[in-house]
């Protein structure tokens, strides 16, 4: 039976993971970064890279690797008592079967699993969001360009052709198109870290933008607004919460494991129970009711953010075809 029970040790802890060191600091991390090139980018090929090399991306994608993996685990006991020579081995069958508070337990981490997923796919929806606007901003920043005002004022004076007040409004137009210029690069300069920082690239890292056909979007619908990632994920959190307040519930009552007690000197094998009687656990059921409370008024809070959103956005496009078609009538003009 010894023997038998050193086995049974070993092939427990065989079955346990190593810790592998991964030492980690910000000097690395900027080498790592430093490392990657820029390049020419359609949108396309951006959110390709985005999801491929963006922190927060591999971030959430561990979060929800490592949900997948999680597993509640249950109790193998084992008694020794010297005084009869008896070895026990006990188990609660209830968490065998994957009821009580470990089923409870099991069905949290199964909805914090899925709750993982619906996060990454929200944020990387976000992430494709943020870089077709980026392209959007290229796209209008490339086409502007001020006019240029190459007017030899000085000249102009000297022959007599131009006033002091004249001059004066050449200069300052000059300087009103050299000041618009400058605001456009830093404003082009701007849009580009953005896009570095979702691309996870170095600052030094020379891009190009490729925009693609600037269309209007088209107004939202309901049924669309119900799909959105975002609300999805208001919802997987919500049933992460009332996941949490059945398993405080299923914690409060008894827990209990039967086994075999051997007898090491020959004796016939009889039976033993442990029961566990869990004292206060109405304190946990009571806060985690509340946190699902709270989570259910998030999820309404996200829906009307959502159409809120969604609103101001069709808004936005409203105002943005009147004023392409103003812009083309002053053209005309």
């Amino acid at each position: 039976m010894y023997r038998q029970s050193v086995v049974l040790g070993a092939l427990l802890v065989s079955s346990c993971v190593t810790y592998v060191a991964d030492d980690a600091d910000v000097q690395t991390v900027a080498a790592e970064v430093a490392t990657r090139d820029g390049g020419r980018f359609t949108f396309d090929r951006a959110v390709a890279a985005a999801l491929d090399q963006n922190p927060e991306l591999r971030a959430l994608t561990a979060r929800a690797r490592a949900a997948g993996a999680d597993l509640a685990p249950f109790d193998v006991l084992g008694q020794y008592r010297s005084h009869v020579d008896t070895l026990a081995v006990m188990v609660d069958p209830i968490a065998l079967l994957d009821l009580g508070p470990r089923g409870a337990a099991n069905e949290l981490l199964d909805r914090e699993a899925a709750a993982a997923v619906v996060e990454l796919a929200n944020r990387r929806w976000r992430v494709a969001a943020e870089l077709a606007e980026v392209f959007a901003v290229e796209a209008v920043l490339t086409g502007l360009e001020p006019p240029a005002v190459e007017v030899d004022t000085d000249a102009f004076e000297r022959a007599g052709l131009a006033s002091v007040v004249d001059a004066a409004i050449v200069r300052a137009a000059r300087s009103a198109a050299a000041a618009e210029r400058a605001t456009i690069a830093a404003e082009r300069d701007r849009n580009r870290a953005r896009f570095r920082r979702l691309l996870a690239l170095p600052d030094a890292a020379e891009v190009t933008l490729v925009p693609s056909p600037n269309g209007t979007s088209a107004p939202h619908t309901d049924a669309a607004l119900l799909t959105r990632p975002d609300l999805a994920l208001a919802l997987a959190r919500f049933r992460v919460a009332d996941g949490a307040f059945r398993t405080a519930v299923a914690a409060q009552y008894p827990t209990f494991a039967i086994g075999p007690e051997i007898p090491l000197n020959g004796n016939p094998l009889e039976w033993m129970a442990t029961l566990r009687l869990p004292v206060g656990g109405w304190g946990r059921a009571d806060a985690a009711r509340e946190r699902r409370e709270a989570a259910r008024a998030e999820l309404e809070a996200a829906y009307l953010r959502a159409a809120e959103e969604a609103t101001a956005a069709d808004l936005t496009a409203a105002a943005a075809d009147a004023d392409a078609v103003a812009a083309r009538a002053d053209l005309a003009a």
